[in-house]
């Protein structure tokens, strides 16, 4: 290359072109140069470089000399000039060292590159970074809304299929428990009667010849009359006594079947409670024992039958946790300006990863087939929309305590 072509290409560049002498001292620039450091080539030759940097570069221009002489060169090496009217410049150069013929070092030449558009750049790139972080947490929120919402629908579906269900099988069940009672009813008011009269039949039997006496006697031995007079009155009680539970659980289906109900209403949560309670022991009567303590509650406003499938899932839930014979304890009160219902068990608890995650939509704990990880996530939306609170308290194998905290309303 002409040696013409190579000035024009140094005057001419927007990098910045110095040299120094081997004491640190200005020997030659280009215009990029002379504008940066605010002066001409005539008045600057012969300065020191520190001169024209900002206090705080001093000590790292020294530093990037000392690297140059023993290394022979340096990349990226950013110092701060002083300008006359506005903040320092921040330069990144690359500086390598001069040699003489004989091989003596003779000073320094640097190149250097305004940082400003870089540093605008960078500025930009964190703005847009945190636009997209922002837009991220956005989708993640709108997607666990959905997830959410998802979990909603299927779960309403369900118990508004389940609610039909159990509203056909109480409306068939009921009818032939009505007939039934009023049959026992009848035969209990007979009984007596039929009693007397066969009482009184007894001295009949003197007028009998001793053929039909003995089939008499015989007749009596092998049906055990005595034992069935004294038996047949425990037998209808108890009769009874059973289709009137029978009675009560289907009751019992009818109002928890009321899934549907949409409009806010003043209910007792105590209510709630023994309708869901009657439908959860018979399934686990022989392996947990349900102890219930139930205290005085206003009235509250309220969708009794969403409670009624919070108070469902967390049954179940606190059953199914208990592998062998257990107990679960069920209790209600008012506190200050909430009722608070408990649910306790003494199953096999959770971990602190587990109790962390309780809630999420899908999240389930359960083998695959056998849990949707729907219940807790829309029993937990039912509480919240009722300006409510759940929460748990669990330990690895010392069972779970759940407590939904309803505000009071109304007194």
């Amino acid at each position: 290359m002409a040696p013409d072509t190579l000035g024009w290409l140094v005057a001419q560049s927007d990098l910045i072109l110095f040299t120094l002498d081997d004491h640190g001292r200005l020997t030659g620039l280009n215009p990029a140069a002379e504008q940066l450091f605010g002066a001409g080539a005539a008045s600057l030759s012969g300065r020191p470089l520190t001169t024209l940097l900002d206090p705080f570069s001093h000590a790292k221009a020294a530093l990037m000399l000392e690297r140059v002489r023993e290394q022979g060169r340096v990349e990226s090496w950013e110092l701060d000039h002083l300008q006359p009217a506005g903040p320092p410049v921040l330069v990144s150069y690359t500086a390598t060292r001069l040699l003489a013929p004989s091989g003596e070092i003779v000073g320094v030449a640097a190149v250097g590159r305004r940082q400003s558009d870089q540093l605008a750049l960078t500025a930009q790139l964190a703005q847009a970074n945190q636009q997209l972080e922002g837009a991220l947490l956005q989708l993640e929120k709108a997607h666990t809304q959905l997830q959410a919402t998802q979990a909603q629908l299927v779960q309403s579906e369900k118990m508004r299929v389940l609610g039909q269900m159990v509203a056909g099988v109480a409306h068939e069940l009921n009818n032939p428990a009505a007939y039934i009672s009023n049959n026992l009813a009848h035969m209990a008011r007979l009984l007596p009667g039929l009693r007397a009269w066969f009482e009184a039949m007894a001295p009949l039997r003197a007028l009998a010849d001793p053929p039909r006496l003995a089939a008499i006697a015989g007749a009596e031995r092998s049906t055990e009359m005595d034992f069935v007079w004294q038996d047949l009155p425990d037998l209808v009680r108890e009769s009874q006594e059973g289709i009137e539970r029978i009675r009560g659980i289907v009751l019992a289906l009818r109002n928890f079947s009321r899934l549907d109900e949409a409009a806010l209403k003043l209910a007792d949560l105590n209510d709630g409670l023994r309708n869901t309670l009657r439908l959860v022991r018979p399934m686990c009567a022989e392996r947990v024992q349900i102890v219930e303590s139930l205290g005085e509650l206003p009235a509250v406003l309220c969708r009794p039958g969403e409670l009624n499938q919070v108070f469902l899932n967390l049954l179940m839930n606190a059953t199914q946790a208990i592998d062998g014979p257990g107990q679960v304890w069920v209790s209600s009160a008012r506190l200050d300006g909430w009722l608070v219902v408990t649910i306790r068990d003494n199953g096999s608890g959770m971990p602190a990863s587990t109790l962390a995650r309780l809630g999420e939509p899908f999240f389930t704990t359960k083998p695959v087939g056998a849990g949707t990880g729907l219940g807790l996530a829309v029993s937990r939306s039912i509480v919240e929309r009722h300006k409510g609170r759940l929460a748990f308290e669990s330990e690895l194998g010392r069972g779970t305590t759940v407590r939904v905290e309803i505000p009071v309303t109304h007194d």
